[in-house]
């Protein structure tokens, strides 16, 4: 099956809290969760609760990898059941990302791309073979 997404998925799990931008869900508090996979276009995350495709979400993001949590506006695109019991995965599109610039969304496309690349060489890299010794036996005719 080929992938015809847009930007490349790095599974990675990060800190993930949102809200769903709607008036009786803005006076609620927000729903902590974790990331499934993140790309430069958007991000899969775990949650309890089934949120429709073309819910917007306020996404506050934290990872090691990065000075300060990213904050993020994005549209739910799909949601599905997860494996786990009682869980939905949901896939999100960024329409915008910053920390006090703008440039965060492109500082995440790039985490990903360089990770995605060095993970590749090292499934690239030749492995050494062992060396199977041969030893080549002749027989010799007995001498008449």
């Amino acid at each position: 099956m080929e992938d015809k997404r847009e930007f490349l998925r790095l599974s990675e799990i990060w800190d993930l809290d949102y809200k769903i931008i709607a008036l009786e869900d803005i006076k609620k508090g927000t729903i902590s969760s974790l990331t499934v996979n993140i790309s430069g276009g958007g991000v899969c995350f775990e949650t309890n609760k089934e949120i429709p495709a073309g819910a917007m979400l306020v996404l506050e993001l934290k990872s090691k990898h990065f000075p300060s949590p990213i904050i993020a506006l994005a549209k739910s695109v799909w949601c599905k059941k997860a494996k786990k019991k009682d869980k939905f995965d949901v896939g999100v599109q960024f329409w915008w990302t910053g920390w006090k610039e703008n440039d965060s969304q492109e500082a995440v496309s790039e985490y990903v791309i360089k990770n995605f690349l060095e993970y590749a060489k090292k499934e690239n890299t030749p492995k050494p073979k062992k060396s199977k010794s041969k030893i080549s036996r002749t027989k010799t005719k007995p001498d008449k």
